[in-house]
């Protein structure tokens, strides 16, 4: 499956809406226990439903950028808060890893289109 081919491409949509489900469904991983943790990891999932509505297999390749951008700039928050947040950093940095898969994802998709 390289990336561009169209199963790559379904394969990251489902990947975005498994996540965005699991995120807004059942919110877990906070070492914290913190109830705002959990209320902006389902913010999160409602924004990858959201995206993965708007940016579908076969989307116009602008509508892929934008949200390869949306993704960066949610991993570099991430990044961020990782950096400001010693308490978060773990949970910060595996959504960094995501956001940054989800975009280096999108970047691929668009480069094919």
């Amino acid at each position: 499956m390289s990336a561009g081919s169209p199963s790559f491409v379904r394969a990251l949509w489902v990947g975005r809406v498994l996540h965005g489900s699991a995120l807004l469904l059942a919110p877990v991983g906070d070492p914290l226990g913190d109830r705002g943790a959990r209320v902006f990891a389902r913010v999160l999932g409602a924004r990858q439903l959201l995206q993965a509505a708007v940016v579908r297999p076969g989307s116009a390749r602008g509508q892929v950028l934008a949200g390869a951008a949306v993704d960066g700039a949610h991993a570099a928050s991430m990044v961020l808060l990782a950096l400001v947040d010693p308490r978060r950093r773990a949970l910060a940095g595996a959504n960094a890893l995501a956001a940054s898969a989800f975009a280096l994802g999108g970047l691929c998709e668009a480069e094919r289109g």
